[in-house]
């Protein structure tokens, strides 16, 4: 069964930069015990202005028990004010290790 890399390019607007990293905080936080999440972490391209999250799961199974708990907790955050643009999804499997 593949490991499984869920990322989000973010895209906020700079008055809601640090909303939007506290967000990422937030889910870090949340994620602690969730089974089958191996790693969580958010990275900030400054000069592009763009926030990547990504959270790396032990299996697509994994990831559709683990994410509504995990994105329990900022669901009713404001991204579509925060983001100049909508957010960037992708779930891929691993190929190599």
């Amino acid at each position: 069964m593949p490991r499984v890399l869920f990322h989000a390019v973010h895209h906020p607007h700079p008055e809601h930069l640090d909303a939007l990293l506290g967000a990422m905080r937030r889910l870090n936080e949340a994620a602690r015990g969730i089974e089958g999440l191996e790693e969580i972490g958010a990275f900030h391209d400054a000069e592009g202005g763009r926030v990547v999250a990504i959270s790396v799961w032990s299996s697509p199974e994994a990831l559709q028990a683990g994410s509504a708990r995990l994105f329990a907790g900022v669901g009713d955050l404001p991204f579509d004010r925060w983001e100049r643009r909508p957010r960037e999804l992708l779930t891929l499997p691993e190929v190599a290790r």
